[in-house]
């Protein structure tokens, strides 16, 4: 649901190329891939791994910058995405460095937006849109499921989403003027 309501506020943004950031190294990571290749399909746009997917070997700003330096580096002329949509705030830090390093300037040249936005995005120099994943939640409801399944072991297992929210800052440009 990350995923797709990070990728679908872009595209609400006016942004049709999009290049996603992710470390695919655990199974939440993939997950929001998925949702994302769903607000794709949902606006009719096609997905394609080669141009809208830089995968990372870890989750901080050192992979992220040379995993988007190299994307960059062999990106052809005048195929640049609008769009960058970063699996956290440190790889989306990652990301503004090298566009820094390349003269684009965040929002004008690229928007960046991180899914599993915390503290870091009100403290870099361009306030980092993001979506925040309720994590000071995620404990209290674990111990909740886990004292249920203890007082009920045979009841049916249960799974429990809980939902991200969008924090807008700077760093997410609308683009054209149609609405989506």
């Amino acid at each position: 649901l990350i995923g797709e309501f990070s990728a679908q506020y872009l595209i609400e943004q006016g942004h049709r190329e999009i290049l996603t950031l992710l470390c695919l190294r655990r199974q939440t990571m993939e997950r929001r891939l998925e949702g994302i290749r769903e607000a794709f399909a949902e606006h009719n746009m096609l997905f394609d791994d080669s141009q809208h997917l830089v995968s990372t070997s870890g989750f901080g700003a050192k992979e992220s910058r040379e995993a988007i330096a190299a994307y960059f580096a062999m990106l052809p002329s005048g195929r640049r995405p609008t769009a960058i949509l970063a699996g956290g705030d440190f790889m989306a830090v990652g990301a503004l460095e090298v566009l820094d390093n390349l003269g684009l300037s965040v929002p004008n040249d690229l928007s960046i937006l991180s899914m599993d936005g915390f503290n870091l995005a009100e403290i870099h120099d361009i306030p980092l849109s993001s979506v925040h994943v309720p994590r000071d939640e995620l404990g209290p409801e674990a111990l909740r499921l886990l004292q249920q399944r203890l007082s009920r072991p045979d009841a049916p297992c249960a799974n429990l989403l809980l939902g991200g929210r969008l924090v807008v800052r700077s760093s997410v440009k609308r683009i054209g003027s149609r609405q989506v």
